[in-house]
């Protein structure tokens, strides 16, 4: 269940970069997908859904979760596991944005962070997370997909191109962080170029140390 701050920072985050697609995974009440609608499409004057034209995706662990309002205002609501479908749907379809809302707590620290590496990796533009930060959350939600499985700090996007905002949630931490993914990838494949011309370096070197070992060792 989102909490009230950071959400008019989240929709100047989706409304600054003018989507055209968005997928939301783990969309619960779909009141993220309400706010998306609201200003991506009817604060345009694009009242009815026969006129909007911005496509936004969900995605629900159960269908029994997917209540009739979101089914409406979300072109397509998918059920499965975010950490499948959302690699699977980004590939086969063009995102601008990827959203993930008080979502990638429920998830194990290391599958969260692979998903995260994979929806930067296939987002047009941006990824668009929202989490509690720190241990001072509660850990049991109401039914067994809620509970709290990873707990998440400001540090663990510091590999990634972001900005982040954060919020004081009854004494409690809570960030807004809103992804690059084109200037992540770039830092990523520069990061790897350097990697690779630092092997060449070394394979280099060696080459040449054996070239000199063996011209000294001649008779």
């Amino acid at each position: 269940m989102s909490i009230t701050l950071g959400l008019e920072d989240f929709v100047r985050s989706v409304t600054d970069r003018a989507p055209r697609a968005v997928l939301e995974g783990g969309i619960g009440f779909g009141l993220l997908g309400h706010l998306m609608r609201q200003y991506l499409d009817v604060w345009e004057g694009r009242i009815t859904r026969e006129q909007w034209c911005v496509r936004i995706d969900g995605i629900e662990i159960d269908a029994k979760r997917v209540l009739p309002h979101a089914r409406y205002l979300y072109d397509e609501v998918l059920i499965g596991d975010i950490r499948d479908v959302v690699p699977r749907r980004a590939s086969e379809r063009v995102y601008d944005a990827i959203v993930f809302g008080d979502v990638l707590e429920h998830l194990p620290k290391d599958d969260a962070l692979v998903l995260l590496r994979k929806a930067t990796m296939l987002a047009a533009r941006t990824v668009i997370v929202r989490l509690p930060l720190g241990d001072g959350w509660r850990k049991e939600g109401r039914e067994e997909p809620d509970h709290h499985r990873s707990t998440w700090h400001a540090e663990d996007f510091a590999h990634v191109v972001a900005t982040q905002h954060h919020y004081d949630y009854f004494g409690n931490p809570y960030a807004l962080v809103s992804i690059d993914a084109g200037a992540t990838r770039a830092r990523m494949l520069e990061q790897a170029r350097a990697r690779l011309a630092h092997v060449e370096l070394r394979l280099e070197r060696m080459a040449r140390g054996r070239r000199s070992t063996a011209h000294g060792g001649r008779s």
